[in-house]
């Protein structure tokens, strides 16, 4: 299965994936940037970040949702369902870090579990006229994002199937870039 890595304005998301539908390209992940508050892709942070996650996964996977590196504020910020234990291990593991944590309402472990079905379920979704074109844990452990080419119209049946964790919106599926254009017109 393709992996697309989910644009978040001036953040780069390391906690989660989204699927796209066999078939279709992934979409290219966002070049560094800049903002007045500074460099998005700050190194240290980007280390910090690759360091933690990896850890936060294995050893907190009941209770870590994502996190993301916010360059221009100069902070990591961690999702998960609240765990001092956690907390604690982040800070000792990265102690010159700056890191905020916010309060998810799903760990990873459950979001990606609800990825897997939906995985195993494209085709039925196919039969069903669901047209699903991207799916993938929310970084910020809010549940899992489906993108459909009807959106909210097959909410209802999503949820049925998988329960609230669901957000849905619409989107087609991604239009590739052809790779040449011809010098002459063609007929």
């Amino acid at each position: 299965m393709n992996r697309v890595v989910p644009v978040v304005l001036l953040a780069v998301v390391l906690g989660g994936c989204a699927r796209v539908e066999p078939g279709n390209p992934p979409s290219a992940p966002p070049a560094t940037t800049t903002s007045a508050g500074g460099q998005t892709n700050d190194p240290a942070l980007q280390s910090a970040a690759q360091a933690l996650e990896p850890m936060l996964k294995s050893k907190f996977h009941g209770t870590y949702s994502g996190l993301e590196v916010n360059g221009p504020d100069g902070v990591i910020v961690v999702y998960r369902v609240p765990d001092e234990a956690l907390d604690r291990a982040v800070h000792e593991a990265a102690p010159d870090v700056r890191v905020r944590f916010k309060q998810s309402v799903y760990p990873l472990s459950k979001m990606e579990s609800v990825v897997e079905r939906l995985d195993a379920d494209a085709d039925y979704w196919k039969s069903q006229g669901v047209q699903l074109t991207t799916w993938g844990p929310a970084p910020d452990g809010s549940g899992v994002n489906v993108t459909t080419v009807a959106g909210e119209v097959d909410r209802p049946k999503l949820v049925e199937r998988y329960g609230d964790i669901i957000r849905v919106t619409r989107a087609d599926y991604p239009v590739p870039v052809p790779k040449s254009i011809p010098a002459t017109p063609t007929r």
